[in-house]
């Protein structure tokens, strides 16, 4: 299954939002229920185990190393 046929651009970035919501708690119920309404709307399995704090610390790791190649990118010009 190539992921680009089940995730939109629009749709990730709604999920990356729903990581960064600094209350542990609200944040992991978001984003578990997020993962399940599109698990279910695409006919995907449902998270299981540590799924859902593996998806956490995966986005949150993508976004600080985002954020430190941009800021190099910018004094590096």
């Amino acid at each position: 299954m190539n992921p680009k046929d089940k995730y939109s651009l629009q749709e990730w970035a709604q999920l990356f939002l729903l990581v960064t919501i600094d209350d542990h708690t609200t944040r992991t119920v978001k984003v578990r229920e997020w993962v399940c309404q599109h698990s279910t709307a695409n006919d995907l399995p449902q998270p299981s185990g540590n799924d859902i704090k593996y998806l956490i610390e995966e986005a949150l790791q993508f976004l600080e190393k985002f954020s430190e190649n941009h800021i190099d990118n910018m004094y590096n010009r």
